[in-house]
């Protein structure tokens, strides 16, 4: 299919680090658990812990999912930027080589959603 376009983009992005006033952007996917159905953005500083980031935010914001109850960061399969990745969680996310719109996402083995639904 065919796109048409109006014209040239030719204004900066909205999404630069100069607007994020020292802080970064960070996309962040639980694989097989989508009842929040799209990789989820947080603000953050980079000098947080990837630890602190998991339990200050992100698990409040998937806390509505029965199995994150069952969620264990030593089972975890990691990707950052679509890489395999492994992480230090105690290290801060700049540490980790999480940069500015970068895209985490992880995956526990036996972990599938709801009824193994993805979901």
């Amino acid at each position: 299919m065919g796109m048409v376009t109006i014209g040239a983009y030719d204004f900066p992005p909205a999404d630069r680090i100069e607007n994020y006033g020292g802080d970064i952007n960070l996309y962040c996917c639980w694989e097989h658990h989508l009842l929040v159905p799209c990789p989820a953005a947080y603000r953050l500083p980079p000098d947080i812990t990837l630890r602190d980031f998991l339990e200050q935010m992100f698990k409040p914001d998937h806390d509505h999912h029965p199995e994150m109850k069952l969620l264990d960061y030593a089972k975890l399969r990691w990707t950052l930027d679509s890489k395999p990745w492994q992480p230090a969680l105690d290290k801060s996310l700049r540490d980790n080589g999480v940069t500015h719109m970068s895209y985490l996402s992880f995956y526990q083995p036996g972990l599938d959603g709801i009824a193994g639904s993805g979901v």
